[in-house]
């Protein structure tokens, strides 16, 4: 149980490094509208990807891995969404 605790907070830290370093090179641009499509746009493909790949390991009771997948995506996609409300709202 501890192990899928750290595993879940481990993706959930990775998954905000990751989006932090995305935006990052988003704001150095001149386009950051565009960047910012681009970056959401991914951000949900990976996060679908996540989603799956977590849900075949949870299936193989490796709930540790599949933890740390469901993890991933949840930062990115909140601070995604909410980066495109205040850009385009």
């Amino acid at each position: 149980m501890r192990g899928t605790v750290v595993a879940g907070v481990g993706g959930l830290i990775i998954g905000h490094m990751l989006w932090l370093t995305a935006i990052s090179f988003a704001t150095k641009t001149t386009t950051v509208d565009v960047w910012v499509l681009v970056i959401a746009a991914a951000t949900l493909v990976l996060g679908v990807a996540c989603v799956l790949l977590g849900r075949t390991f949870h299936r193989r009771k490796a709930f540790a891995k599949a933890a740390f997948l469901w993890c991933l995506p949840v930062s990115p996609l909140l601070f995604s969404l909410s980066v495109l409300a205040v850009t385009y709202l």
